[in-house]
């Protein structure tokens, strides 16, 4: 049987029309390209404030460099702290495998550190300032705290007793910002002891971020194997956000999960 070169083109065109078909399919099923999907308007409440925390610590970790926490500005610049939520977003509501995997299997979020949302006042218990909150107020005679407070948006709540000379209270910002700073303030006022970040001893699960030309790479990480004194091993998903929310599942790999995490 003869075939026409006609007939020999039109089938080699069908094959390669098939090919890139497969490739096709086969890229877009590692990224979604729907930002419209992406508003957090389909995250809860408590979803949108876990994730509004964990770009502010993120934002800080990415510009703090070499400085400590504490020698930086409290408040965190809120496009940066806006372009890494919007990424976190896009992630969660992709609807990649890999993402549903560390958003909603793990739900990983950020490792407590810095702290960017509470800490814990201790002062002595006679400071002549403290004696609305010993009256059951949640204000002090302290200009130096209530300017603080007013400034930064902090509310005073759970005023307890600490110790037999100390009472203690806590403070927490309503926006997520750099609570190192503030707590630095607050422990150079008369009559305060300590202030306290509330921060874990440790490690555990955490993201990464690194900056591209056009937008973020995300690091989701599981870390287990004596965390109490620091993890041994980790398991991670890396992803890419572009500036326009398209998200691309890069990679899996480190240690084998134990059975129970998967």
């Amino acid at each position: 049987m003869k075939f026409s070169t006609q007939s020999i083109i039109n089938v080699k065109q069908s094959l390669l029309l098939i090919v890139m078909t497969c490739f096709i399919s086969l890229a877009s099923a590692n990224v979604n390209t729907n930002p419209e999907s992406y508003s957090d308007g389909q995250l809860s409440k408590h979803q949108k404030n876990k994730y509004k925390k964990d770009a502010t610590r993120l934002a800080l970790r990415h510009l703090a460099g070499t400085k400590d926490f504490d020698q930086m500005d409290a408040e965190v610049p809120n496009k940066l702290v806006e372009s890494i939520y919007n990424s976190l977003v896009a992630v969660h509501q992709s609807g990649l495998p890999e993402a549903d995997v560390v958003t909603k299997v793990h739900k990983l979020h950020t490792f407590p550190v810095p702290t960017v949302d509470r800490m814990v006042v201790i002062y002595k218990r006679n400071a002549p300032w403290a004696t609305p909150l010993r009256l059951g107020d949640d204000v002090t005679d302290s200009e130096e705290i209530n300017e603080l407070s007013e400034k930064f948006n902090l509310k005073i709540n759970r005023h307890v007793e600490w110790d037999e000379e100390h009472n203690s209270f806590n403070m927490r910002a309503e926006e997520s910002l750099n609570m190192a700073p503030v707590a630095k303030d607050l422990s150079a006022i008369d009559n305060i002891a300590l202030v306290d970040m509330m921060e874990p001893n440790g490690d555990g699960n955490d993201i990464e971020i690194k900056k591209l030309s056009n937008g973020w790479e995300i690091n989701y990480i599981i870390k287990f194997d004596g965390c109490i004194t620091g993890c041994k091993k980790k398991h991670s998903w890396t992803f890419e956000v572009t500036d326009d929310s398209n998200v691309k599942f890069k990679k899996e790999h480190g240690d084998e999960l134990p059975a129970w995490m998967r």
